[in-house]
């Protein structure tokens, strides 16, 4: 039985994900990038399968009747959208009525036309979430394949774009060893492929140059969608800004080593953002300094509340972000380039709102806690922890010690939905695009709509 599967392009990350798809019988693609369009129409697909999302405001697509409609039919209040998406809320409130009339009707359209089943999509910006929305309603299958933080070319295929439920992986037999793999890596404080890739984002290296040519080509070539992106001129400026910003801080700034830290501490890891983790998953708690003011609130006063900046964000915040954390009682900022699992591990608890952190102070049995419900809650102290209404206090008083044996089951049943093959973006890492792992992402996608079928 064949099924309508459908590509959202994310881009440069989508580029892998067309490829393998289009070896399984894929039948639709939206595409939002100019460039991307071309280059589905370049490698043979079907001009008139493609649902085209890019929208410059000159069409004058403005029915605002649409927006009240659509509010009510598919029960969601579109501001909140609107507030995950780092480029949209920026824009003038008649440009983002007409923005989102367009995507409402033209995606409905393509649902009720096309009556897609399955459709692979990375939800993050307000198409993507939409289009996330619509097959809610009309009862369709969102695939969401998200990297797996502590294996490399693993991946967790979610359910929508909550980072909750997930696919299972029927048939393999590999849960047990992938767990033992993962536990280990924690344990014995193996690096993480992701964080070394990343912790040189704003850093002066020489891979830095054909990121450049591509922004400059894409702007040249009139590519850029300025619903998702900026003006080159700012992207280079705000990187550069960025560099420069990273180094003063982390000289002037003050940053405490792990070492100088004698009190029994609470630890608290940041995210970087804008980034879906945050601004998508854990949208209510996106407000990072009011996130670690409502802790310290609560927290008893012979703890320190030790913040980790994410190894990936120094530079990305001003300096104002770090002297307000400063600020609040007991808490005192850990230097980013400290090793995260030496904190974990001499931590008394630790907190995150959506944070891997969460997940690796509980396979080293460190009682940890998520503010927002995360696949792994079930090695949390509790489902989730609300910093604005619960208390710190109550909280260290509980205590979840798990033997290895529970842990090693809780794990095994996580990697029972994880799938072979590298997700991410060619900018990043560009083996994504060897034949290899697109083999490799050709057979995961196949599981994944074998089992859906």
């Amino acid at each position: 039985m064949s099924v309508s599967i459908v590509l959202v392009e994310s881009h440069y990350r989508s580029r892998s994900w067309f490829l393998a798809l289009n070896k399984i019988g894929l039948t639709h693609i939206i595409s939002v990038m100019p460039e991307e369009f071309k280059l589905f129409i370049k490698q043979g697909f079907p001009k008139n399968n493609i649902l085209n999302l890019y929208y410059k405001y000159e069409d004058k697509y403005i029915e605002n009747a649409s927006i009240d409609y659509y509010e009510k039919f598919l029960n969601i209040k579109l501001n909140a959208i609107i507030c995950m998406d780092r480029t949209l809320r920026k824009k003038n409130s008649l440009y983002i009525k007409a923005y989102l009339s367009f995507l409402l009707i033209k995606i409905d359209s393509f649902f009720k036309k096309i009556k897609p089943k399955i459709i692979f999509i990375e939800p993050t910006w307000t198409h993507e979430i939409l289009i996330c929305k619509f097959a809610q309603k009309y009862n369709v299958h969102i695939v969401s394949p998200v990297k797996d933080k502590l294996l490399p070319n693993r991946f967790i295929a979610f359910k929508d774009e909550n980072h909750l439920k997930f696919y299972k992986n029927i048939g393999s037999k590999d849960a047990s060893i992938l767990a033992e793999k993962a536990i280990n890596t924690v344990i014995y404080n193996k690096p993480i492929q992701y964080f070394k890739k990343f912790n040189n984002r704003n850093k002066i290296d020489i891979q830095k140059i054909p990121k450049l040519y591509r922004l400059i080509k894409l702007s040249l070539l009139n590519y850029r969608n300025p619903n998702i992106q900026g003006s080159v001129f700012r992207d280079i400026f705000v990187k550069l800004t960025s560099i420069i910003r990273s180094q003063l801080q982390i000289i002037f700034l003050n940053f405490e080593k792990l070492n100088n830290i004698s009190n029994k501490y609470i630890l608290i890891t940041l995210h970087v953002q804008p980034e879906a983790s945050i601004d998508v998953v854990g949208t209510k708690y996106d407000n990072q300094i009011e996130f670690v003011k409502n802790i310290a609130k609560t927290t008893p006063n012979d703890y320190t509340i030790l913040v980790k900046e994410h190894s990936h964000a120094i530079g990305n915040r001003s300096t104002c972000f770090y002297k307000n954390l400063n600020n609040l009682p007991n808490v005192i900022l850990l230097h980013p380039n400290e090793s995260s699992r030496d904190a974990i591990k001499n931590a008394k608890l630790v907190i995150s709102n959506t944070g891997t952190s969460s997940l690796e102070a509980s396979i080293l049995n460190i009682p940890a806690i998520t503010a927002t419900k995360m696949f792994y809650y079930k090695l949390m102290l509790k489902e989730c922890f609300n910093p604005i209404e619960e208390n710190i206090g109550e909280l260290l008083k509980k205590t979840k010690k798990i033997n290895k044996k529970e842990i090693v089951e809780h794990i095994k049943s996580i990697y029972e939905g994880s799938f072979n093959g590298n997700c991410g973006d060619f900018q990043t890492d560009e083996t994504v695009l060897h034949e290899g792992n697109i083999e490799n992402l050709r057979l995961s996608f196949q599981r994944i709509v074998r089992s859906i079928k």
